[in-house]
């Protein structure tokens, strides 16, 4: 019985101390805080977001790879409660965002391969500035009317860095994933807040802002290995 036995335990502890299978692919899923950088700062202030990302691994060795990114950052936020045209005793919400939508592709490098895997990349790609005017009332889940009022679309070149320690093992590994990111775009016609004012007879005036619009990108999230 003790020799039947030991084949089947003999092959489970085997199992258990296979080594992983390389990664042929990391996703990544991040919260950002982003710091306005030199004149884009004199304007506007600490914005926050989410981003993610997909790294798909190129050479045997598994350390260089192409980075799929976007991210969604949002640098200003108004609400204001108005009385609806026509409607006595009725009030609306009316609530302006100022979010920069960004997208890129580029170089990976992974420094190491092990549990503690710092990493290095850039990118190039576009970023959209947009700020939109959304109307609801009180008991509304979404939005009944909404408006964009500006928008301008430019060029985006990131680099960046951070470290990736891994937090679980087995069929899909968890990593926890901190680092930085500068982001660099041309000058850029953009809203912030207080860009968007009404006249007397209630016509909307938009002053937009023409500036370099630098970002210092603080993110922390997870990658899963694919």
């Amino acid at each position: 019985m003790l020799v039947c036995l030991a084949a089947p335990l003999a092959a489970q502890n085997y199992r258990e101390v296979e080594p992983e299978t390389p990664a042929r692919a990391f996703g990544a899923l991040d919260l950002q805080l982003a710091f306005p950088q030199g004149e884009f700062a004199q304007f506007v202030g600490t914005g926050y977001g989410v981003g993610g990302h997909l790294t798909f691994l190129l050479d045997p060795a598994r350390r260089v790879g192409i980075r799929l990114y976007g991210s969604w950052i949002q640098y200003g936020n108004t609400s204001e409660r108005i009385p609806f045209p026509g409607l006595p005793g009725i009030s609306v919400d009316l609530t302006t965002s100022n979010d920069i939508y960004s997208f890129g592709i580029g170089p990976e490098f992974q420094l190491s391969t092990g549990g503690f895997r710092p990493y290095l990349y850039g990118s190039i790609g576009g970023s959209n500035f947009a700020t939109v005017t959304k109307a609801e009332g009180s008991n509304n889940t979404s939005p009944f009317a909404s408006s964009t009022n500006f928008n301008d679309w430019t060029w985006a070149l990131t680099g960046g860095g951070g470290m990736m320690v891994q937090v679980s093992r087995g069929r899909t590994p968890v990593f926890l994933d901190g680092g930085l990111r500068y982001q660099t775009h041309g000058r850029t016609r953009y809203l912030r807040e207080g860009s968007l004012t009404t006249d007397s007879g209630g016509n909307v005036i938009i002053s937009p802002i023409e500036s370099a619009t630098n970002l210092l990108v603080v993110q922390f999230g997870v990658q899963l290995k694919l």
